[in-house]
């Protein structure tokens, strides 16, 4: 038979395949197995949003719609940038698509060619260097310190650009670390693409989850020539339970919404009208939702760190954002069980899976070995039961 297609041999399977196979075969089988390794929130989708995709389905409103989206969809999201980002993105700039990771990969497609490099800090969300590499980019990573709080600085940057340089991935908040930027870190950065004329893509899916004192900001805000240049990609999956929707958006300049617009038509049209129906009501509501969201996942936080704090030898950066710790578990690489040296945190996420029934994610998933990424989005009395396995499985390494 002829080949496949050369670009299928660019991507890898992830590595934490092997072990969410694993976790669903233990789960068919009726095992106790508990995950600290979804990348979704346990609350439900708001019954506002519900409502309205049955009513949407009821109304029979389910034949073809236009292919960007909703034009009443493509309005809230326009209304939603200005009211909370400061973006002045009219509908007929915006794309609503099939959550916000197609929303990456039209915006890849859109923008990168044979030799383009694209910047990505890491560790980062595993889809973006594979689909870099995919569409036959070369992925320029640049590794960040935890003593920065696991984020880029413009010095980096600029020491990582080379005449093939063309965008800029940013994620924050981030996946895996919870890292939020500055604006003062933002504007940094955005002097950097703008000098040497790179696309910006801000992948913002996490802007409602953050803590403490920091604040989220779309780095497009930042002035006319960081807008020009930057795709703000977000959705309804994190903010608002709606993983399973499939509705993701993206706002950007003209030029670029048109293409990304023409690439979607080709592909997968529109997403299913009942999700955006869904999405309209969901944006339209009084936004209190993304409130009780925060709120629950901070209670979830404040549990998973001090658990984590009393487990030896764990070093933990609190996330300034998001629903996911990644630490630090070196300590105890190279220790062993039932004749199994732990010698990677994939070794350690088994070891897990295996002795103690829980699912994690390994730090060489995202791009930095010697790390755990665990969720801490779920019920309190869940992830109480989870932690408490974690430490279990720590301990009896000791």
């Amino acid at each position: 038979m002829k080949p496949l297609a050369a670009r299928t041999g660019r991507i890898s399977t992830s590595q934490t395949v092997a072990i969410d196979a694993k976790y669903k075969r233990l789960k068919a089988e009726g095992k106790d197995v508990l995950s600290l390794g979804a990348g979704e929130p346990d609350l439900d989708t708001p019954e506002h949003a519900k409502a309205a995709a049955i009513a949407s389905i009821r109304d029979g409103l389910t034949k073809y719609s236009n292919v960007t989206g909703l034009p009443e969809l493509k309005e809230a999201v326009s209304r939603k940038f200005a009211r909370d980002n400061a973006l002045a993105y009219p509908p007929s700039d915006i794309i609503i698509s099939s959550g916000a990771k197609h929303c990456v990969f039209n915006a890849l497609l859109a923008l990168v060619e044979e030799g383009d490099e694209v910047l990505i800090p890491t560790p980062c969300w595993v889809t973006y260097p594979e689909l870099v590499r995919f569409l036959g980019g070369t992925p320029v990573i640049i590794p960040t310190e935890v003593a920065n709080g696991f984020k880029a600085t413009a010095a980096q940057l600029e020491k990582a650009l080379t005449p093939k340089s063309k965008l800029l991935i940013l994620n924050s908040p981030g996946n895996p670390t919870g890292a939020v930027y500055s604006e003062a870190e933002l504007r940094a950065l955005a002097a950097v693409v703008v000098k040497h004329d790179l696309y910006c893509l801000s992948d913002e899916i996490y802007e409602y989850i953050v803590y403490g004192g920091n604040k989220h900001v779309s780095i497009a805000a930042l002035g006319p020539e960081i807008f020009a240049r930057t795709i703000t990609i977000n959705g309804m999956s994190k903010a608002y339970a709606m993983t399973g929707w499939r509705i993701g958006y993206t706002g950007a300049p003209a030029a670029l919404a048109k293409a990304i617009g023409a690439i979607q038509s080709h592909g997968t049209h529109h997403p299913a009208n009942a999700s955006q129906y869904a999405a309209v009501a969901a944006l339209e509501a009084d936004n209190g939702f993304p409130d009780v969201m925060r709120k629950h996942l901070d209670d979830c936080r404040s549990m998973a760190l001090d658990r984590l704090a009393r487990i030896p030898g764990l070093k933990v950066l609190p996330p300034d954002g998001a629903f996911y710790v990644f630490f630090n578990l070196e300590a105890y690489l190279g220790k062993s069980s039932g004749g199994k040296r732990m010698a990677t945190s994939m070794d350690m996420c088994e070891y897990l899976l295996e002795s103690q029934l829980l699912a994690t994610v390994p730090g060489s998933s995202f791009g930095l070995e010697g790390y755990l990424r665990i969720s801490f989005a779920n019920s309190l009395d869940v992830l109480g039961a989870a932690l408490e396995r974690l430490e279990k499985g720590f301990r009896a390494l000791l």
